[in-house]
């Protein structure tokens, strides 16, 4: 189980890594996209100022007012408005700077003739304003006063000709700083061709480009994730849900800006349809369902919330409103978020409901909302997202940790039963051997097989809870089931026909005395679903998980190649309800007393034991199938069966035992079974106890019979410190299940000896002599 739970584990970070990235992108391209248009929009709107700077200075020169006392308090005020001017000047006719402001930074400048500038840019541009009288722009040059900039001239016209020139010089470094606010999660550098004009450091990773375009001055914006960023998305593994919510956030935000930006320069009438036409790219490509909602209707529907709600944009805009789209029972709660954000009384919210596509399809969906202004009234705009596989992954977890619990109640209360069994089972066997023929020996043999049968119970429980110990070796799935024909044909009456259909498969690394057990319990419930008679068809064949199979397929978690074993009957079949609890432990649809409810539990626990799944599709009227899938074997060579080395004489020859069991009845019934065989027996009652005595004297003892879970250490435990301490003898181990102590997924290896709870002592006598004589 533990390697089963990693491999979720680690298929959930690799897929959330993957996402991780996908997100980290959205967020620079979305904040990329914005950086640009703020930019954008500031260079307009200076030089929309700069222009309207002109027209007063050029009425002013016009009337003869025009002096350096006059220029600097017109110049000033916009100077000190408007971030990242680095001058405001004026040039004569003749192309001198004359007047700077500020001095102070720009003394180069001053009386500087920019028809001598060696930039080609500024003597093109400045020549191009005198002839055509319209404003001019450079491109990025290197200015007088030093550093990189970029000028436009604004001739001053008066009786047909310029006056004079107004010169407005600004770098695109404190442009930025004075227009965005720029936070550590993002690195942000501004090039002009080659030509580095603003960076706030070196990219640490991938890093995404913008381009803007104003006038003449071509503009590179380049994005790339810092380390605050990268920390967010490696912290936090639920961060799509993060990034879906600031993306709504977002777009709330880019409405409000783009609005207020609106009411503030109606003249930037054209920039701003080219941002809104920037945002609306974002929104109609994202990932989620868009909406705006005014008055009850739709006023706008991206197409991914087409996509999700089966409607197109025709039927959706001004006709349909969330009632129409929301399952009847959960309208008043929408109704109530609705109307709560309407009113102002939560700005944000997130919540599930019900939704009802175009077709009549209900599925589940997941909202992010917020109010805002749409033509000056409240609306709500928000996202859509489709949770059903969501919430369908969510119910599959749930059922599977529901039945691990199960498993582990199971498993604990076998465990300990077993322990139980044994020592009745030891106790009885004694008895009846003491007793004379007719002596109450047939009241010794009830008590041996009422054992026996609470023993094929807790076997049950073990295979569910993935406790039992599995012997698994390569083998052909269909050679087992040829071999077990004889018993299914005693199994199944002969009004039900059987058919099998052996494929050519590669093997599978399994225990086969399980695999019968699996077919012995799917071949009786087929049979009970047959009353009336019908067709059981059992079949072999490959299967291949990739990850397409993996995406369309929830059930399976891991690629690779399978072995599956199908078996089918056209009987009664199940409904829905019934499936949910098919693998519970003792549940059962057959009427009391004919039925235990542990087939199936058991089915389920040993193909998860052996890493496989299981698949089931059933109908009622149309039968059942039921699909196991076992990975193949690594090795293709099929093993073949293990010869038991068994012997007849279990009377010992004085050989030395120690027996660590912390079950006080089941210690002394082990104990009393080898003495009276002629076994040096010394008991101890924990795994500390048992491993002072071996250190005492390793040599001493021929044989270890060890509990594997036992207070201070475990059998596995005892034996291996024994073995480094010089212990040369053999090893039995014995439990009613293993919890990953002899070998990890409750597997061990053909060379180890184990003797599972309950046992009886005729079995342990012959497990013991076996062992005592088996070559080391």
């Amino acid at each position: 189980m533990l390697v089963f739970t990693s491999a979720i584990v680690f298929n959930f970070w690799y897929r959330s890594r993957v996402h991780e990235r996908q997100m980290m992108n959205l967020y620079i391209e979305s904040s990329l996209k914005q950086s640009a248009i703020r930019l954008e929009d500031a260079i307009r709107l200076r030089l929309y100022a700069l222009e309207s700077l002109a027209k007063h200075l050029q009425y002013h020169s016009g009337r003869g007012e025009l002096t350096k006392q006059l220029f600097i308090p017109i110049v000033m005020p916009v100077y000190e408005r408007f971030g990242g001017f680095r001058a405001l000047n004026f040039i004569d006719r003749d192309g001198y700077i004359r007047w700077v402001y500020p001095l102070k930074g720009n003394e180069g400048a001053l009386n500087k003739n920019v028809l001598k500038h060696k930039e080609p840019s500024v003597r093109l541009s400045f020549a191009r304003a005198r002839d055509t009288g319209k404003p001019a722009m450079t491109s990025v040059i290197e200015l007088f006063q030093g550093g990189l900039g970029v000028a436009t001239y604004y001739p001053l016209i008066v009786n047909g000709r310029p006056a004079g020139y107004l010169n407005g010089v600004f770098t695109v470094g404190p442009l930025i700083k004075s227009t965005m606010t720029m936070d550590d999660k993002v690195g942000l550098m501004v090039l002009n061709r080659d030509r580095v004009l603003y960076s706030t450091g070196n990219p640490l990773e991938g890093f995404q480009e913008e381009g803007i375009s104003v006038r003449e001055l071509s503009l590179r914006l380049r994005m790339w994730p810092m380390e605050g960023l990268v920390g967010i998305f490696k912290k936090h593994r639920w961060i799509t849900l993060v990034i879906l919510l600031f993306i709504s956030l977002s777009l709330s935000y880019a409405v409000y800006e783009l609005q207020r930006r609106y009411s503030r320069v109606k003249e930037l009438d054209s920039v701003i349809k080219e941002s809104e036409y920037k945002f609306r790219s974002l929104v109609e490509n994202s990932v989620a369902g868009v909406y705006l909602i005014q008055d009850g209707l739709f006023r706008y529907v991206n197409p991914r919330f087409c996509e999700i709600t089966g409607y197109s944009r025709e039927e959706l805009l001004d006709r349909l409103g969330p009632r129409d789209l929301t399952y009847e029972s959960d309208w008043p709660l929408v109704e109530r978020k609705l109307r709560e954000r309407i009113e102002g009384k939560i700005n944000a919210v997130n919540y599930t409901f019900r939704a009802v596509k175009a077709d009549g399809t209900v599925f589940d969906v997941e909202v992010y909302g917020a109010r805002t202004l749409y033509n000056g009234r409240p609306a709500i705009i928000g996202t859509l997202l489709d949770i059903t596989e969501k919430k369908s992954l969510q119910e599959q977890l749930i059922k599977s940790q529901r039945l691990e619990s199960v498993g582990l109640l199971a498993g604990g209360i076998a465990h300990d039963f077993n322990n139980i069994l044994t020592a009745i089972i030891g106790y009885a066997t004694m008895l009846k051997m003491k007793l004379k023929e007719g002596e109450h020996i047939e009241k010794v043999d009830a008590i041996l097989k009422a054992s026996d049968r609470a023993s094929n119970l807790t076997k049950g429980l073990l295979a569910f809870s993935r406790r039992q110990i599995l012997q698994p070796r390569t083998v052909m799935l269909s050679h087992i089931i040829r071999d077990f024909e004889k018993i299914i044909k005693r199994l199944i009456p002969e009004h039900i026909e059987i058919e099998c259909f052996y494929n050519d498969t590669k093997p599978a690394f399994v225990d086969p005395a399980q695999i019968e057990q699996v077919l012995m319990n799917l071949l009786t419930n087929a049979r009970d679903a047959l009353p009336g008679g019908g067709k059981i068809i059992i079949e072999t064949f490959d299967a291949i998980f990739d990850k397409d199979y993996l995406m369309s397929h929830r059930w399976v978690t891991r690629e690779g190649e399978y072995v599956c074993l199908s078996v089918s009957d056209n009987g009664i079949g199940m409904d829905e309800e019934t499936q949910k609890h098919i693998f519970e432990p003792f549940f059962t649809t057959k009427e009391v007393g004919k039925g235990t409810g542990l087939g199936l539990a058991t089915v389920y626990g040993i193909v998860k034991q052996h890493r496989g799944y299981i698949n089931l599709y059933s109908e009622p009227g149309r039968g059942t199938t039921f699909k196991l899938y076992f990975p193949v074997a690594e090795d293709f060579a099929e093993e073949p069966g293990k010869d038991e080395d068994v012997s007849s004489e279990e009377t010992g020859g004085g050989e030395s035992v120690l027996v660590a069991e912390d079950e006080a009845d089941v210690r002394d019934t082990i104990c009393t079974a080898l003495e009276e065989r002629g076994y040096r027996v010394c008991a101890t009652s924990d795994g500390k106890e048992a491993l002072e005595k071996i250190m005492e004297n390793p040599a001493a003892f021929d044989l270890l019979i060890l509990d594997v879970v036992m207070p201070g250490y475990s059998g596995k435990e005892v034996f291996d410190r024994a073995r480094k301490a010089g212990f040369k003898g053999k090893v039995l181990y014995i439990s009613g299940y293993t919890m990953n102590y002899i070998h990890k997924d409750h597997i061990i290896d053909e060379k180890t000896a184990f003797l599972s709870k309950p046992f009886t002592p005729h079995e342990l006598l012959k497990e013991v002599r076996n062992v005592l004589e088996r070559k080391q």
